[in-house]
């Protein structure tokens, strides 16, 4: 499985693009990590430590869900792909026994592609903040432990959403419960929740032992509640293709494609997880910097322009997600080319997104009782949800979630949207005190993000209409 998941990477990113993944993250934890003594002086050093460990346990949450990837592995068709996980449909060995191996590998995987770079680039900055390369070293172990037990736990979760979804649901509940009673109760501790953050009170190695035991156990039980066998579902739906063709119709000549689009979406059940999961992310922001301020007490003084800014970045991850629904190497006998669908996702995506994001904006607005930043904050978020999605789709096309591993990728992509991006937040951060000044930099770099948007689009047919749907990267 190792031999494989590189050679996928090498398939679709090159040997250079996915080896160098792992030299951007120590490059840019590096950078970070000399910059952030300087500018977070004033936060306590157990603040930092829980904002490290939380990360982890929702960077495991975010990747965990192996339940749901098996019943899709196991019941739909991969083009001409052919995984090792699905050996037990020819060959005598289980599928629990796959999956145990595939968690294995994924362990490893993240190991060597995040933690151990993330972890030598705090490395860099150790001695100029006082810090022993032993404390960093610890520092990388408690957060990949912490990062096992998120994806334990999803892990865990996502095998019992495919056996009964009111216990799922029941789980559900009790994580959230759980995190309740760390906040806003103050029932717990977070590092009673969050057992590998305790070494940092204890300094105990049973905790270190405790942290394991906890993170093979959720493993376990993960592997243990995986079904063996996998039955297709089928469902029934009154939805009509051609009614669904008829209201996109303002489409033009995509109307067809952007039909397909939303039946397959309407199809797999997907509709309210995309709308939900692009909402979730926004809330998140919000709620993280809301926490901050009401725990440490340190007010952040972000207004609602500011968050508005963050809208296109979330979108990333919902387009990524719109990708990844079908397998479209089918359409290479079709009179399509994967620009033309590429388009029709794009088309898709600000249909689900764009209520959600006015929403957003709105609400922000009212909970800080600056309505009258609304306009402005309006402006931003659709200017950065046509521009980074923009460029993310000319960027990678129909194979964001791999291309995204391509060191190249995230480089140009940081090259075209964190300058512009950087540039609007400090002006949203400067309204409270130079609004004359701010407002004008926020309308120019919004107009500047659509106007660059549109030949990035324009420039979508010759970036990818004459690739496969069947999309190999034999560079290096």
């Amino acid at each position: 499985m190792m031999k494989e998941e590189w050679r996928l990477h090498q398939s679709l990113v090159g040997p250079l693009g996915s080896a160098l993944f792992p030299a951007t993250i120590f490059l840019f934890t590096a950078f970070l990590a000399l910059v952030t003594p300087r500018v977070l002086s004033h936060m306590p050093t157990a603040t930092i430590l829980l904002m490290l460990h939380v990360a982890s346990v929702l960077y495991g949450l975010f990747v965990g869900n192996f339940g749901a990837i098996g019943e899709h592995v196991m019941t739909r068709r991969l083009g001409q792909v052919s995984m090792i996980m699905q050996m037990p449909q020819t060959y005598p060995v289980s599928f629990r026994t796959m999956m145990a191996v595939f968690y294995a590998k994924d362990s490893v995987f993240y190991l060597l592609y995040s933690y151990v770079p993330l972890t030598l680039g705090l490395a860099v900055a150790a001695p100029g903040a006082g810090v022993s390369l032993s404390g960093v070293a610890t520092l990388g172990l408690t957060t990949f432990l912490s990062f096992m037990a998120g994806m334990g736990l999803s892990f865990t979760l996502s095998a019992v959403s495919v056996r009964s979804r009111p216990l799922w649901l029941m789980l559900n509940t009790g994580v959230a419960a759980a995190a309740a009673l760390v906040y806003p109760l103050g029932l717990l501790k977070p590092e009673q929740i969050i057992l590998p953050l305790a070494y940092w009170t204890d300094r105990s190695l049973w905790t270190l032992a405790a942290s394991s035991a906890v993170a093979f156990t959720l493993a376990s039980a993960g592997v243990a509640l995986m079904k063996e066998r996998y039955e297709t579902r089928e469902s029934r739906s009154g939805f009509s293709f051609l009614d669904a063709e008829s209201l996109f119709g303002f489409t033009g000549g995509l109307r067809t494609l952007v039909a397909k689009e939303w039946a397959e979406v309407r199809r797999a059940g997907a509709l309210a997880p995309v709308v939900m999961s692009f909402a979730g992310h926004l809330l998140a922001i919000y709620g993280m910097s809301w926490v901050f301020e009401a725990g440490v007490g340190v007010s952040l003084g972000f207004n609602v322009v500011f968050y508005s800014g963050f809208v296109g970045f979330m979108g990333v991850m919902t387009y990524s997600f719109l990708t990844n629904l079908e397998h479209n190497e089918y359409l290479n006998v079709q009179p399509v080319s994967v620009d033309m669908v590429v388009k029709a996702k794009l088309v898709l995506y600000f249909v689900l997104t764009a209520g959600v994001s006015a929403s957003y904006v709105v609400g922000i607005g009212f909970l800080k009782n600056q309505l009258s930043l609304v306009p402005l904050g309006l402006l931003l978020a659709g200017a950065t949800s046509v521009y980074v999605v923009g460029v993310t789709s000319y960027l990678t096309g129909l194979w964001t979630n791999t291309m995204f591993f391509d060191a190249r990728v995230i480089l140009s992509f940081c090259v075209y949207v964190v300058p512009p991006m950087i540039v609007a937040e400090v002006a949203a951060l400067m309204m409270p005190f130079r609004a004359g000044v701010a407002a004008p930099v926020v309308v120019a770099v919004s107009a500047l993000l659509l106007a660059a948007a549109m030949p990035l689009l324009r420039r979508m047919e010759q970036r990818w209409a004459d690739v496969p749907f069947s999309f190999v990267n034999t560079g290096s």
